[in-house]
């Protein structure tokens, strides 16, 4: 028993030290052409007192985190959604705050690009790094918000911003992320209307 203790605490070593590696060696690639994420439109749909959205975001990963990926480390993708009420006289009031998170995995056995729906559980495959990229850059049907949480004739605005999340990486990787800019990849804020419904004449 005592001696299967130690294998397995021999393993765990051997798995740190193995992501310590490779975050050393992603860190001396920083020189490196970077990547972009980037969202290039938002729009919502009132559909049944339910608002929609659709987002179509661009993904290009850096050769730094791709490298990463290749070696089995799963890279994870938030988008953050923001509704807010205009106000002329204070700050704008935050109505709704939403975060969907995905998961990228490559299995190095199998060649297929795994895509995990961490909000739902889903997952899907894709033979190539660039479909999987494709389908995460769509953002369709997306339930963002009641109608009945919109006041009628006031101005609402949909924030959105994607990044990757170094908080997900293993631990060893984390400091050697925070070092490096390849790794803090994030979009600007994109900002869309959302009209409220018209009053109906009394």
């Amino acid at each position: 028993m005592i001696d299967f203790i130690k294998f397995m605490r021999e393993i765990a070593r051997f798995i740190s030290l193995k992501l310590i590696l490779i975050g050393l060696s992603l860190l001396l690639l920083s020189n490196l052409v970077y990547g972009e994420f980037s969202i290039n439109y938002a729009q919502t749909r009132l559909v049944d007192n339910l608002y929609l959205l659709d987002a179509q975001l661009n993904y290009e990963l850096p050769e730094v985190p791709l490298e990463a990926l290749q070696n089995g480390v799963a890279l994870t993708f938030v988008i953050t959604i923001l509704v807010e009420r205009e106000r002329w006289y204070l700050w704008d009031e935050r109505i709704a705050a939403l975060k969907q998170r995905y998961q990228l995995k490559y299995h190095a056995f199998s060649k297929q690009y795994v895509l995990t729906y961490l909000n739902t559980g889903i997952q899907e495959t894709f033979p190539t790094l660039e479909a999987i990229l494709t389908q995460l850059g769509q953002l369709e049907d997306f339930p963002l918000l009641d109608k009945h949480l919109v006041e009628a004739n006031e101005v609402y605005w949909v924030h959105l911003q994607t990044y990757l999340d170094i908080e997900s990486l293993p631990v060893p990787l984390r400091p050697i992320a925070y070092l490096s800019s390849q790794w803090r990849l994030n979009s600007n804020w994109y900002l869309c209307p959302l009209q409220s419904p018209k009053s109906e004449p009394g």
